[in-house]
């Protein structure tokens, strides 16, 4: 018996990971680079004869340099205010 889904209709999930993707701007990418930061120190004070503290310690200044950059030296701009 066939039964006929109820709702959307089924997306590709490689559809959908493209249009999210497409759909990012430059804040959302920059706000991703931050865990990605962390998430590379973590392996690398693993692999690598470095202190947890120093690779956290790198990672968190790039944290800090991507959120000063997206807030300060490039804010957001209101596109209709003007």
């Amino acid at each position: 018996m066939y039964e006929k889904p109820i709702g959307r209709p089924q997306r590709d999930p490689f559809d959908a990971l493209v249009d999210v993707l497409a759909a990012a701007d430059r804040y959302d990418l920059l706000l991703g680079i931050v865990p990605v930061a962390f998430a590379v120190a973590l392996v690398v004070a693993g692999v690598a004869s470095l202190s947890m503290a120093q690779a956290l310690l790198v990672a968190a200044t790039i944290g800090v340099l991507v959120i000063v950059d997206a807030c300060y030296r490039n804010p957001p701009t209101d596109q209709g205010s003007t």
